[in-house]
């Protein structure tokens, strides 16, 4: 069980839409987040396997709230600090 942030949740949702090109849910981008954060510390300790999540819900119910970025600025918050992460994760396979 992992605590993951909302703004972690909703940075990751708008990360995976640039990525796949489609929106999907909160629930989906809270499971990704830790998906990664699990595989980065795989990578650290050397460790190979699988790992595998769902892509739980479509985000075109999300429209007016998760992406809208009034809406986001006004209720979760900066995005940026989780969005480099998810860059870096890209980048490198580390969730920094």
């Amino acid at each position: 069980m992992r605590t993951i942030p909302d703004a972690a949740s909703i940075a990751t949702i708008h990360w995976l839409e640039k990525t796949l090109g489609r929106k999907v849910g909160a629930s989906t981008g809270t499971n990704l987040y830790g998906v990664l954060q699990l595989a980065s510390e795989m990578k650290k300790r050397g460790e190979t396997g699988s790992i595998v999540t769902l892509l739980c819900d479509s985000g075109e119910r999300y429209l007016d709230t998760y992406y809208n970025h009034e809406w986001i600025n006004n209720n979760i918050g900066d995005l940026h600090p989780y969005l480099d992460k998810l860059e870096t994760f890209e980048a490198t396979g580390e969730l920094a």
